[in-house]
């Protein structure tokens, strides 16, 4: 099964415990599932499309739960428990890779160069630059030999997993 969510729409001034957003999850390429939440730390709404049968929520929940990692949480301080991966968090980790990307796509395509250094990534702007330009890129290299990892300077989704998994979310569904 291949799950895709699209048409995602967040109101991060509502959003106070959970996301509050809403999406259509296609599965195997046919939009088939409307998802929202209000962001008030409630549980999703989760509607089919015309045509599509209500079990396939069911179904899809307990794909979640058998095919994609479990999860850990201690919210006490005690040792993590695990959880499975269910429908609902794979929607909210959706949404959390969305923001990253639109965060990511802001960074690259403003004044930022963004790179990694020491393990850890960091970003540089000039006062004076407006736009990054791969002539400002160049130069960057030059005064900064010890850096080999520029996202500025990499494809889109390889950047975007380089920096998803400098801020340890590459562990995210």
């Amino acid at each position: 099964m291949k799950l895709e969510m699209k048409s995602i729409k967040h109101s991060a001034f509502a959003s106070q415990e959970t996301y509050c957003y809403e999406g259509y999850v296609y599965i195997d390429g046919k939009k088939s599932i409307y998802v929202s939440n209000d962001g008030h730390g409630g549980a999703d709404r989760q509607y089919t499309e015309d045509r599509v049968p209500m079990s396939v929520i069911r179904e899809v929940d307990e794909w979640c739960k058998k095919n994609l990692p479990k999860w850990k949480m201690s919210s006490d301080g005690d040792d993590p428990k695990e959880y499975d991966t269910d429908f609902e968090m794979w929607c909210h980790n959706q949404v959390h890779l969305w923001l990253r990307a639109k965060e990511l796509k802001r960074l690259l395509n403003k004044d930022k160069i963004v790179y990694v250094k020491d393990n850890d990534l960091y970003t540089w702007k000039s006062k004076n630059i407006k736009k990054i330009s791969g002539v400002h890129i160049n130069n960057f290299k030059i005064h900064n030999k010890d850096i080999k990892i520029i996202l500025n300077d990499m494809p889109f989704d390889k950047a975007l997993k380089t920096y998803n998994d400098y801020l340890d979310f590459d562990k995210v569904v």
